[in-house]
């Protein structure tokens, strides 16, 4: 019996090959009971070796994985396409099949956010960049995982980031502010080019020419800055962050297709990896989490970026496919 689940590794290490079994055997009882002279060739199978009771084991914890990682996705609204739903098999290689591709759909399927596309003018899908004219001259940039909406007015012109991130070269108009509001506070442009990334407890606003008015109705109550070119504040509920210095090469990287990190914890390089890849991408190691990373990285390739962090670091990722991937010791 094959499967899909195997081990990725660094150089010269090789993946058991008890987990292609284990996987099988998993999918094969996940489509349905199993006959008796199926059950007693499991038991035999698991009492065979420890390594099949620790491989069952290990493919067992990466399922109940690959549906908590879906639900997170929900959670964190974000956008991707829908997908048809699955049929399951009793056979073993379609039983395998079934379970798999079950599986990567609940990843896909459950990001998909209704609610958000009903509202969205615009939006993308993981991977994906988009940019858009306005009907004022103003250009926006959706990055990966993204959707706005859009309000003009004879007073005003209000952008809602609705999920993920943006930016805004915003055409002069006096008599219209050009507001952007996500999270609980709102950028206003007093003719300028500025980033909004939206997270999901609060927002940074980046300021690449021009300036910007950041106001923030947190927890802790309101909050003001004025941000000049090459500044960027933070908020969420624990308040309007101080305004700081920013590094515009690594912000805007995003808008060329790149991820620049500097000494960023390995934990929030692979949050931001799993925001361009359609299925997840996770740590299980919450030590190795906290390792510092630098590096620069393809925005469009983020299995090679995956791939790059296990040869550097040493690492190993196990995958279901290529939708879910767990990087581990």
């Amino acid at each position: 019996m094959t499967g899909n689940l195997h081990d990725r590794r660094a150089p010269r290490r090789t993946p058991s090959p008890a987990l292609a079994e284990a996987a099988a055997w998993l999918a094969r009882r996940d489509a349905g009971p199993l006959a008796p002279e199926d059950a007693r060739a499991f038991k035999a199978w698991l009492a065979a070796s420890e390594e099949n009771r620790k491989a069952y084991a290990k493919t067992e914890r990466i399922w109940h994985l690959a549906e908590e990682a879906g639900q997170e996705k929900r959670a964190a609204r974000r956008v991707r396409p829908p997908v048809p739903p699955v049929q399951r098999a009793p056979r073993i290689g379609a039983a395998l099949a079934a379970g798999v591709a079950a599986c990567l759909a609940l990843f896909i399927a459950l990001g998909t956010d209704l609610p958000l596309r009903l509202k969205a003018d615009a939006m993308t899908a993981a991977g994906e960049m988009e940019t858009l004219a306005l009907p004022d001259g103003s250009v926006v940039t959706l990055g990966t995982a993204s959707a706005l909406a859009i309000d003009y007015g004879k007073k005003q012109r209000h952008i809602r980031l609705l999920a993920g991130e943006a930016s805004f070269k915003v055409a002069k108009d006096t008599a219209r502010p050009f507001r952007v509001e996500v999270a609980g506070g709102a950028a206003t442009a007093l003719g300028t080019e500025f980033l909004v990334r939206g997270r999901e407890d609060g927002a940074t606003v980046t300021v690449l020419e021009g300036r910007v008015s950041v106001e923030a109705q947190t927890a802790r109550g309101p909050g003001a800055a004025v941000l000049k070119a090459a500044q960027q504040v933070s908020y969420g509920a624990q308040g309007l962050g101080p305004v700081e210095k920013a590094d515009l090469a690594a912000a805007a990287a995003w808008r060329r297709g790149k991820l620049a990190f500097v000494d960023v914890p390995l934990g929030e390089v692979i949050a931001e990896l799993d925001r361009y890849h359609p299925g997840a991408i996770r740590v299980l190691d919450a030590a190795l989490s906290g390792k510092k990373v630098s590096g620069v990285f393809d925005a469009r390739d983020p299995l090679k970026a995956v791939e790059a962090l296990e040869n550097s670091l040493g690492l190993t990722s196990t995958r279901l496919s290529d939708y879910l991937i767990l990087v581990h010791r």
